[in-house]
């Protein structure tokens, strides 16, 4: 599955080749895929699946945006996490519950920082619902960006080889 993963994005790398990295360009297909996963999970929620204000969950009750980006989530996170390991960032040497706890603390922070963006966003477009869904897209592309930085440095961070060494002294 990997190599076919791999074989349709690199089949489209080479008229960006001279502008950005393989890996970079992988990065930014297998994110973008991820991203508009979420955000077509998110318009089906929002549209097709949650058609009142309020949802009703039992024990708890939350609004029509905040149920359909739970939705988004359940199935971005996961399909995000294993392109990202086994696809992505595949040099990382870190162990992979350290690599899924350091990508869950990432989405712990997407998750605040989307909420609290596309909430501002919906209670200024609030005459507007077709725009909630141009929110979602805007808010997840500002994301992506830090996400980015944090994966690359962080979550699948790999140990420098041939970094500055002390020399001994004798």
């Amino acid at each position: 599955m990997r190599v076919a993963i791999l074989a349709l994005i690199d089949f489209f790398h080479p008229p960006f080749k001279k502008y950005i990295s393989l890996h970079n360009f992988r990065y930014l297909a297998t994110g973008g895929g991820t991203l508009l996963l979420g955000i077509l999970s998110y318009y089906f929620a929002y549209f097709f699946i949650f058609k009142t204000e309020e949802v009703n969950f039992g024990l708890l009750v939350v609004q029509r945006e905040t149920a359909s980006l739970f939705v988004d989530y359940c199935i971005a996170i996961p399909t995000s996490f294993l392109l990202n390991k086994y696809i992505i960032f595949t040099h990382s040497e870190l162990k992979g519950r350290v690599q899924l706890f350091r990508f869950l603390n990432l989405q712990f922070i997407n998750i605040l920082a989307n909420y609290v963006l596309l909430k501002f966003l919906l209670e200024l477009l609030r005459d507007y619902p077709t725009l909630a869904v141009l929110s979602r897209i805007l808010v997840s592309v500002l994301m992506a960006l830090f996400s980015y930085l944090y994966q690359h440095y962080f979550t699948f961070s790999v140990k420098k080889i041939g970094g500055k060494k002390e020399k001994k002294k004798h």
